[in-house]
């Protein structure tokens, strides 16, 4: 378990410094509009056999990089028209915004970060990994936080200081029941998180030493969940070497979660669903504790940097009443090459794992607004940096409105070519729900488990065209009994060629499957032709 307090003051330190040292870049600012002609067929399943629709869509691309201000941001709007088959007119949103600004040198920063993707509805369901036709199982997802930071040194002290405010929404369509059994899907809430921090690094004293203590709390509209978290703990760093050190941490936790409970049907017993087949809640219920472990904590580990490029942390401790292991590793062997590895132990939930994720994300993202824009649910975001970058497919798979232990690990690492560019990840989350355990469909104690991964690889033709080849895969293993294990795979390729400055055609073919157990396997295929026009 790394120390929040010393990642927050870490972090806030070198955040103001990244924001002061930006050296100045021509910021880039575009515009796009798309005209895309789209053929589906499904190659083995129930649905149509084929459909056709045309897909307008805008785009909108920023960066800007300068002493002041380091931000990358995109937003699409696509509107589909339907031309053949049974198809519905449809509206999407895509978009991800990272900005830090330096407000006062060495002193005030601030952070703020916007993303809309989507997220699977429910565990049970089907898992597509593309967003076109008629999407099933997925829920329009939208989060956004704003965290200002205050970090200074006056001698050998440092001190740091953050406030994180966040929302996050899930809007969908589909308000029936779904497949498997009852679960409540997640709508809406607002997070905050603050740290404080004091410490000093390479003093007149043979080790480092960091103080800190930070409170979480978040109120879920889903059955008026609370999540409260309190932690105070301090933090020591010995080196034993000239690239090793080793670090150990100790301190106070108490995390607590509370809810009510859903209103059920006496007729049938289950749960009545509300707008967005949600739970809606029982007015005459209590408010009743779902957890509550409150104690000491503690744990120890070796941090070894090499060079300035490369970082490996690893620690093992007490938490949360058993066993925790949490890990870093960050490998930058030269401009070209990257690898980012992550291992967390955390009490979690939707909101707070997305609107975290964002926030733990690269500031200088690798936007490409000519990207495939039809994926399901974004499972990562890489940064400009070689091998950066943060996944939230993890809490994407699955919008759960139960808050869980989250312990996972992802890995993310890219390589760029002479004409080529390499990216991937791998990713795993473990999640043990907290529940209210008398209730009849309750999810306390349930365990399941996501894996995910994809690969892509780009490549320029020439001065004027491309090609790129993409690979998605995922499976879902339910704890819920009476639910099925889901798989879920995709794979897309395209090919581009630009006219002059401003327009850039592209065609593209990909074939996405989903099999959930105890159902035939759901295969469709794409094909797909279309103009883009720069501004």
């Amino acid at each position: 378990m790394r120390s929040m307090g010393a990642r927050a003051l870490l972090g806030l330190l070198s955040g103001s410094a990244l924001c002061g040292a930006a050296h100045a870049e021509r910021p880039e600012i575009g515009a796009f509009i798309d005209l895309q002609q789209i053929a589906e067929s499904q190659l083995k399943g129930v649905g149509e056999d084929i459909v056709t629709y045309t897909e307008v869509s805008g785009n909108l691309a920023a960066s800007i990089r300068n002493r002041r201000i380091v931000l990358s941001a995109n937003y699409r709007a696509s509107y589909r028209i339907p031309e053949v088959g049974d198809l519905s007119k449809n509206f999407n949103q895509d978009g991800i915004l990272r900005m830090q600004a330096n407000v006062i040198d060495e002193w005030l920063s601030t952070d703020v970060g916007a993303i809309v993707t989507r997220s699977r509805i429910n565990p049970s369901g089907a898992a597509q990994q593309f967003n076109s036709g008629n999407p099933k199982n997925l829920a329009q997802t939208y989060s956004a936080f704003i965290q200002p930071s205050l970090a200074h040194r006056i001698g050998d002290v440092g001190f740091a200081a953050s406030y994180r405010y966040a929302y996050t929404k899930n809007e969908s369509g589909q308000t029936g029941a779904l497949l498997g059994p009852p679960v409540d899907r997640f709508d809406s809430s607002t997070a905050q998180e603050a740290n404080l921090n004091v410490g000093m690094q390479q003093s007149a004293l043979p080790f480092d030493w960091t103080v800190g203590a930070q409170y979480r709390r978040e109120n879920t509209t889903n059955l008026a969940q609370h999540f409260r978290a309190l932690k105070v703990s301090g933090e020591i760093k010995q080196p034993i070497a000239a690239t090793v050190a080793l670090v150990a941490s100790g301190g106070y936790e108490k995390t607590e979660t509370s809810e009510r409970e859903a209103l059920l049907d006496p007729a049938t017993g289950f749960p009545v669903l509300g707008k967005g087949g949600r739970f809606v809640v029982d007015p005459a219920s209590p408010r009743v504790l779902t957890y509550d472990m409150a104690g000491l904590i503690g744990d120890a580990g070796l941090i070894w940097k090499p060079s300035r490029r490369s970082r490996v942390e690893l620690r093992a401790g007490y938490r949360y009443g058993g066993f925790s292991v949490t890990g870093l590793a960050e490998m930058r062997p030269n401009d070209r090459t990257g690898l980012t590895f992550i291992l967390t132990d955390q009490v979690q939930s939707f909101g707070q794992g997305v609107s975290g994720g964002l926030a733990g994300a690269p500031v200088d993202l690798n936007i490409d607004p000519s990207a495939d824009p039809a994926t399901g649910y974004q499972n990562c975001l890489f940064g400009k940096t070689a091998g950066s970058g943060r996944c939230l497919g993890g809490s994407l798979g699955g919008a759960s409105a139960q808050a869980y232990r989250e312990r996972a690990a992802s890995i993310i690492v890219s390589r760029a070519l002479r004409e080529w560019t390499i990216s991937g990840s791998l990713g795993y989350t473990r999640r043990t729900y907290i529940d209210d355990p008398n209730d009849p469909f309750s999810l306390d104690g349930v365990v399941d488990q996501s894996f995910f991964g994809d690969l892509s690889l780009n490549g320029q033709l020439s001065r004027v065209s491309g090609v790129s080849f993409s690979f998605t895969g995922s499976l879902f293993k339910n704890g819920q009994v009476g639910a099925s294990d889901v798989k879920a795979g995709s794979f897309s390729t395209s090919y581009y060629r630009t006219f002059g400055r401003s327009i850039r055609a592209r065609a593209s073919l990909a074939v996405d499957a989903s099999k959930q157990d105890g159902i035939t396997a759901d295969v469709s295929g794409r094909a797909q032709i279309g103009m883009q026009y720069e501004f």
